[in-house]
């Protein structure tokens, strides 16, 4: 079980899904791509805490949510999450807590960066627009009940990435499932061969 929430708030599921299906049936303009520039990888460590008011997630689903977002933000594949767990197995946790250890790519502009990774080479990379919305792109397996994760996610871990033109339009209301309240913008630093997301 990944998340847990209230039953009233349940029902805004379908009509949700629904709503995004139609939003996302027109295809987005997309940006010219830009010039590709050498870029290391630069690594982070921290502790992260999510303490949510509309959804308690699992230990295991805890560290599931969090690794996909940190891959999609430009993380290096071998981001790893580790939460700590208190609850019984398979259960939700009220505070939920993980060690993050990953890998951003960071210009190399000026020479290499006093805290990338010794052992990292230049790569070619390039300036990669994302958006993230509730069921959109489907590999995130993102609904209406992480609003507040990835709004958590956006202010306290996406600026340890080489991001541009950060919009956040998130709108999280406590205890409730809003329909389009996952809606977060940005341009990041990716490695020039990842391949695209699906959408």
């Amino acid at each position: 079980m990944k998340r847990v929430t209230g039953f009233k708030a349940l029902a805004g599921v379908a009509i949700a899904a629904s709503v995004a299906s139609v939003a996302t049936a027109a295809p987005a303009a997309r940006p010219a791509p830009t010039e590709p520039i050498a870029a290391v990888w630069k690594t982070h460590q921290l502790n992260f805490t999510f303490a949510g008011f509309t959804t308690h997630y699992t230990c295991s689903g805890f560290e599931s949510v969090l690794g996909r977002l940190l891959r999609a933000a430009g993380a290096r594949s071998d981001a790893k999450v580790s939460a700590s767990c208190t609850a019984p197995f398979g259960h939700p946790e009220r505070i939920s807590i993980a060690h993050l250890s990953f890998n951003v790519l960071v210009p190399l502009e000026h020479g290499t960066p006093a805290a990338a990774d010794s052992k990292s080479k230049p790569v070619e990379a390039q300036w990669k627009t994302i958006r993230w919305q509730a069921h959109s792109p489907l590999a995130l397996d993102l609904g209406e009940g992480d609003c507040e994760l990835v709004d958590e996610f956006a202010r306290r871990i996406l600026p340890l990435f080489s991001v541009r033109d950060v919009v956040n339009d998130m709108n999280c209301v406590p205890h409730q499932l809003q329909v389009g309240g996952v809606d977060l913008r940005f341009r990041v630093l990716a490695p020039l061969s990842s391949p695209k997301p699906r959408t």
